[in-house]
């Protein structure tokens, strides 16, 4: 547990780092941008993530697996090589039937600008291959440094273009320009690891791709029945509604899922590190699948209380009036996403404990649920119903991922449940004066006020209660400050 708190602390470091400078420069892009512009480059942005989960056929989840470098780093250039040619094939057919996307999305302008679909999938594969390789070699540094990169770049050309050319192409340029100095930052990180290309052979990829073979047959189909089914909303917001409600989707995924999902991704990569790390040593991952789950379930509950309750007017706060909408859309979308950052992290257990088929079962029955869903919802005419009835959906599934995948790493799910169940308790008690102020129209500044106060009482209780959370904190913080100036820690019997 030591060390996969101070790797997690290294990679969540950066990750923070960028999630502060999205809060800082999003608000400016929103008001450079009209939500039928995001919703634009969402619907590309949509396309684009469908063509990454395939452009590597998964085998970038094999990285993390051999004992081997020298067999990583074969995998490593298979991938580079599936990628440029599924990119180069499916990026041809799409631009070819660009008119086809825009009559069907009823978004002609989307057509314009599929041109740059191919070179925003190959850096965005390229992006998510590094990403594997660095964490592999441990080097969550380096990893950290590139994921601020791509997010301060991203909306720094944004901007740039905003300023210049007010249109979807801006966002869109914006995202490859981030992803390809972001490539280029970390590819150094591979300067140690050059003489390896050394050993890659033909050979020895074939090798690998037959040993592998279970990655692409069951887990492709199921990776992309994942990113279809997260990509959904965005295909059918704009089938039955337009791009303007699209945009109002985009935003309110984007301000909870950015943070979420930086340092979601951040915790996955280092508990896929450990989980493969403690399978190879002992056999098993109960242990830290038990440590790291009850302790994203007390970490990550309070802040989408804390939203759900500030939602509307954190968005027209932030963004501007003309968002208003996305926030109500937020509001209804947190309770799925805390669901999704909860179990999310524990799915690559898919992988270490080589249950693809399973994990290919739950993608097509969730992408299968979601066409129920939209096509509902998308009838009725009613986004809000629409997402509500998706926000539900989302929480059953992921729940039942969860107890599956507590299950089978033997860590049993009562635990999480019984976490759960403690924690939602405690925030709605710690949450309570913020409730109050809201119904009594207390002032924006308030209450912020009152949201940080509330915060720091639900995070003490949390950091006081949890023996082995505390002593890890307070083990780094030991490790990094000089003896002199934590006296008074230890007299205040933190450190004991």
């Amino acid at each position: 547990m030591a060390s996969f708190i101070s790797n997690l602390f290294k990679l969540t470091t950066g990750t923070m780092i960028a999630q502060m400078t999205g809060i800082i420069l999003i608000p400016v892009v929103t008001r450079i941008y009209s939500p039928e512009f995001f919703g634009v480059a969402q619907l590309f942005l949509s396309i684009a993530a469908v063509l990454v989960v395939i452009s590597s056929l998964s085998y970038n989840y094999v990285i993390m697996l051999p004992e081997k470098d020298e067999d990583s780093m074969n995998v490593f250039i298979l991938c580079i090589v599936c990628i440029l040619g599924t990119s180069a094939v499916t990026g041809a057919v799409i631009i070819r039937f660009a008119d086809w996307f825009g009559a069907v999305f009823e978004t002609p302008m989307i057509a314009d600008y599929l041109i740059w679909l191919p070179i925003f999938v190959i850096f965005s594969s390229l992006f998510m291959l590094l990403n594997g390789w660095l964490s592999r070699k441990v080097k969550y540094g380096i990893l950290s440094r590139g994921i601020v990169m791509n997010s301060v770049s991203t909306r720094m050309f944004q901007i740039g273009s905003g300023l210049f050319m007010t249109s979807p192409l801006g966002l869109i340029l914006g995202s490859v320009m981030g992803l390809a100095l972001a490539n280029v930052f970390m590819f150094r990180g591979l300067k140690e690891d050059v003489g390896l290309l050394k050993t890659v052979t033909t050979e020895r990829m074939k090798e690998l791709a037959v040993r592998y073979k279970e990655f692409p047959i069951y887990g492709n189909p199921g990776a992309l029945a994942n990113s279809m089914s997260w990509e959904l909303p965005a295909f059918m917001l704009a089938y039955f509604f337009n791009s303007t409600i699209l945009g109002y989707y985009a935003l309110a995924i984007m301000a909870v899922k950015m943070p979420m999902a930086m340092v979601g991704t951040a915790i996955s990569q280092v508990f896929y590190q450990k989980a493969s790390e403690e399978m190879n040593q002992t056999g098993g991952v109960k242990t830290v699948v038990q440590e790291v789950h009850t302790r994203l379930i007390a970490v990550g509950i309070f802040p989408f209380i804390i939203f759900i309750i500030l939602a509307e007017d954190l968005f027209t706060f932030v963004f501007g009036a003309n968002w208003l909408t996305a926030g109500t859309y937020a509001r209804i979308l947190a309770p799925w996403l805390f669901a999704v950052f909860i179990v999310s992290p524990i799915t690559t257990l898919f992988s270490v404990l080589e249950k693809q088929r399973v994990l290919s079962f739950f993608e097509f029955v969730t992408l299968c649920t979601w066409v129920l869903v939209f096509y509902v919802g998308g009838t009725s005419g009613n986004p809000l119903l629409t997402l509500a009835l998706f926000s539900i959906g989302g929480m059953l599934i992921w729940g039942s991922k969860s107890v599956y995948l507590m299950r089978e790493s033997g860590a049993g799910y009562r635990g999480s449940m019984l976490s759960l169940t403690r924690h939602l308790l405690l925030s709605g008690i710690v949450s309570l004066p913020l409730v109050l102020g809201v119904y009594s129209g207390l002032s924006l500044p308030l209450l912020f006020g009152i949201a940080g106060i509330t915060a720091v009482a639900y995070y003490l209780v949390i950091f006081f209660t949890d023996p082995l959370l505390r002593s890890e904190l307070m083990g780094m913080i030991q490790g990094s400050i000089p003896p002199k100036h934590i006296d008074w820690m230890e007299r205040l019997g933190l450190f004991r």
